[in-house]
C-alpha cells in the first residue's frame, strides 16, 4: 500500500525559507519520499500544475504555510489568491474538497486570513484549527508539528506503541535491601555529576541578548549591517539572525563553551534554496568571532569572516 504523503504548500515570497526548514525536520523525521515540497519534487521540464495535483492526490496532510504575505496582496489590484491560477489557491482548494487533513501554520505572528479575505473554495481553511511556528521557538514549535502529523497519518507518537502491540514482560521488583542501596548509589552518582559539572563547566557564557556586525559578502558590492538576538539556556541555542538585512530564524543552534554554531536558511530569487552556516568564538564578554559558509543556490560561495559586537545588555547568565 502507498505510504501516505505530507504536502507542503507555501507562497514563495511568504514563506519559502521556512518551507525548507520545515521541509528538513519532517524529512528527516518522516522520510523525505513522504513529504512533498515543490522545489525539490518537481523535476525540470514537468508540468508543473499537473504535478501538484497528482502531489495533493497522493496526500493525507496538507500544510499550509502562513505568513504575512500569504494572500499575495499587491496595490492596485487583486491578492493573487484570488486569481483562479494561483498555484496556492489550487492547492488548498483540492485539499479541502479532498477532505483532507488540513493544518495551517501560522508564522512568526501572522494571523489566519478571515472569511471575507478568501474566495468561496477557501473559506473553511478560516475555520481549521491553526498552529504557530517562531523562529524563537522553532524547535518546540517543529515537535508540536510533527505530532500534528503523527496522530493525522494515525502513526503511534514516538517513543510509544502502536494500539495492539504486546507489552514487554514486566522486570520484577528488586528485594528492598537492594532497592535501598541503588537508590542511595543513584543518588549519590548524581550528586556527583552535579558537582562536577558545575566545577568543569562554566555558566552559559554572555551569549544571550543583542548583537551587530558589519558583514562583507564574496559578491560584490554586498556589505551590509546585520543583527543577531540570541536566547536559550545549557547548551540550547535560539533566536534570530539577519542575513542581507532580514532576520531570520536561527535552526539547529548550539552552544559549547564559548563556541556556538546554528544554521539559517533562505532562497534565491530563482527559488534554489540556501543554507547559511555559522561557527562563532566568543572572546570576552563583548565580542563573537564568525565564520559563515553558505552552501546550495546557483553558485559556489567561499566561508566569509566577520566580528559581532554586543549592541545592548547582556542576558543574565542561566544554567540548566
Amino acid at each position: 500500500m502507498r505510504e501516505a504523503q505530507i504536502f507542503i504548500s507555501y507562497r514563495r515570497e511568504d514563506a519559502a525559507g521556512y518551507a525548507r526548514a520545515i521541509y528538513d525536520e519532517l524529512a528527516r523525521r518522516f522520510g523525505a519520499d513522504r513529504v512533498f515540497m515543490d522545489v525539490d519534487d518537481i523535476a525540470a521540464g514537468q508540468p508543473f500544475d499537473e504535478a501538484i495535483r497528482r502531489a495533493v492526490g497522493a496526500s493525507s496532510v496538507l500544510l499550509v504555510l502562513i505568513g504575512r504575505r500569504w494572500l499575495g496582496e499587491r496595490e492596485g489590484t487583486l491578492a493573487r489568491i484570488n486569481e483562479p491560477g494561483d498555484f496556492v489557491r489550487q492547492e488548498v482548494a483540492a485539499g479541502l474538497a479532498r477532505g483532507m487533513r488540513v493544518i495551517p501554520l501560522l508564522l512568526d505572528g501572522a494571523t489566519m486570513p478571515t472569511e471575507a479575505q478568501l474566495p468561496d473554495e477557501l473559506r473553511a481553511l478560516s475555520r481549521r484549527n491553526a498552529l504557530e511556528l517562531d523562529n524563537a521557538r522553532f524547535a518546540a514549535d517543529i515537535e508540536r508539528l510533527t505530532g500534528a502529523v503523527r496522530q493525522s497519518l494515525g502513526e503511534a507518537p514516538r517513543g510509544k506503541a502502536a494500539p495492539g502491540t504486546p507489552m514487554s514482560t514486566p522486570m520484577p521488583a528488586p528485594a528492598p535491601a537492594l532497592w535501598r542501596w541503588s537508590l542511595a548509589a543513584a543518588l549519590v552518582a548524581t550528586a556527583a555529576g552535579l558537582a562536577l559539572w558545575l566545577a568543569h563547566s562554566p555558566q552559559r557564557p554572555l551569549v544571550n541578548g543583542a548583537w551587530q556586525a558589519t558583514v562583507v559578502y564574496d559578491w560584490p558590492n554586498a556589505r551590509y549591517d546585520e543583527r543577531f538576538e540570541f536566547s536559550g539556556s545549557g547548551d540550547e541555542l535560539a533566536g534570530k539572525a539577519s542575513f542581507l538585512g532580514v532576520a531570520r530564524g536561527v535552526l539547529e543552534g548550539s552552544l559549547r563553551g564559548d563556541e556556538l554554531r546554528f544554521t539559517t536558511r533562505t532562497s534565491e530569487m530563482s527559488g534554489a534554496a540556501l543554507v547559511h552556516r555559522y561557527a562563532g568564538r566568543l572572546v570576552g564578554d563583548d565580542e563573537i568571532r564568525f565564520t559563515l559558509q553558505t552552501e546550495g543556490g546557483d553558485s559556489s560561495h567561499v566561508p566569509v569572516e566577520f566580528v559581532a559586537s554586543r549592541a545592548g545588555p547582556a542576558t543574565a547568565r542561566t544554567s540548566r
